[in-house]
């Protein structure tokens, strides 16, 4: 039997190979598994392995079916995924204990709960191995299934990151996530330490090549919450730290002049980074793109003011502190 190349239609968009098949998967394939429709693709596209294996699947009941066509196409899905997926019972959630603002954007590391709510009818979607993060400690565990009368979500292996000020992940190693942003932060500067939930020590100051050394010699001898990856941020990530109450949600002057009006002091949250410096500049790792012998020193936490540029040559150093910064990996979902 031969059989012309078809393109196989699922998740309304038609897939050629098994690539695009794991990218638009959905419980659809088992209408296609009934009716034969994709054993004939599979053998179209001379696929022998996958036909093969989805052949040896007859008989099998809804769960065991679509898990097994799940593992034969390479999807990861463990048993509550399966049975939250075909509308067997599952836990569920009080949704009206969250805001309901709009749809949430895939492809994030951090899904603000409140944005995927509510859930729209017929939707069923799946976030897996990514942070949850809500304004209140009310929910606890690793598994999360949120559920409407007419669809579900599954938060799969997602961790619950509680918000500080509804912007910082607290991570709970001396680290915050900006849920903005994407970037892990360092919760203390460098030369403080991170002891007992709070930011203890002095922090120290450093030239341009000691930062640059100190940053160095840090992700060598292992790094910091087990990430070695740690770098000077850039002036544009250091600005996005700073606050006022009289700029928000802009929160920078861009001429670079001190904020105008009345602003908090520090202009850095107080809790996210405790004890944080503000008598002095931080480190960026941005040059001055007209003399690249000069840095810049981002900004003072006082008054949320640009620095301006600073010499890194020897001899006449500025000396002043840093805060490290990572930015945390996306995933697909």
């Amino acid at each position: 039997m031969k059989l012309i190349k078809f393109d196989l239609p699922i998740d309304g968009v038609r897939v050629k190979n098994v690539e695009e098949l794991r990218e638009h998967f959905t419980p659809e394939i088992l209408d296609h598994f009934r009716s034969g429709l994709l054993a004939k693709w599979l053998f179209s596209r001379k696929l022998q392995d996958e036909l093969e294996a989805v052949k040896a699947l007859e008989g099998a009941k809804d769960p065991a079916l679509l898990k097994g066509l799940c593992a034969v196409f390479g999807i990861e899905a463990d048993d509550t995924v399966i049975a939250a997926v075909l509308n067997n019972p599952t836990p569920t959630c009080d949704l009206n204990i969250f805001d309901a603002v709009k749809q949430s954007e895939e492809g994030k590391k951090v899904i603000k709960l409140a944005d995927v709510l509510p859930i729209k009818p017929g939707e069923r979607k799946l976030f897996t191995n990514c942070f949850l993060a809500i304004d209140s400690s009310s929910l606890e565990g690793a598994e999360l299934i949120l559920k409407s009368k007419n669809g579900v979500l599954i938060f799969n292996s997602c961790e619950i990151l509680n918000l500080i000020n509804g912007r910082y992940g607290d991570l709970g190693d001396g680290t915050v996530l900006d849920v903005d942003t994407n970037l892990q932060w360092m919760r203390f500067s460098l030369g403080q330490a991170w002891e007992n939930n709070s930011c203890t020590g002095e922090a120290e100051r450093y030239n341009w090549d000691q930062a640059n050394s100190a940053t160095d010699e840090l992700n060598r001898q292992g790094g910091y919450a087990g990430h070695r990856d740690w770098r000077l941020p850039s002036i544009d990530e250091l600005k996005t730290l700073v606050y006022c109450s009289s700029c928000q949600p802009k929160m920078w002057n861009d001429t670079g002049e001190d904020c105008q009006g009345d602003y908090l002091k520090p202009t850095i949250d107080p809790i996210a980074f405790p004890n944080s410096p503000i008598d002095a500049f931080f480190w960026a790792s941005s040059s001055d793109a007209d003399n690249p012998d000069r840095a810049v020193a981002a900004v003072s936490f006082d008054s949320g003011r640009f620095g301006g540029f600073c010499s890194k040559k020897d001899g006449n150093e500025e000396y002043i502190y840093m805060r490290l910064v990572r930015k945390m990996s996306n995933f697909k979902l």
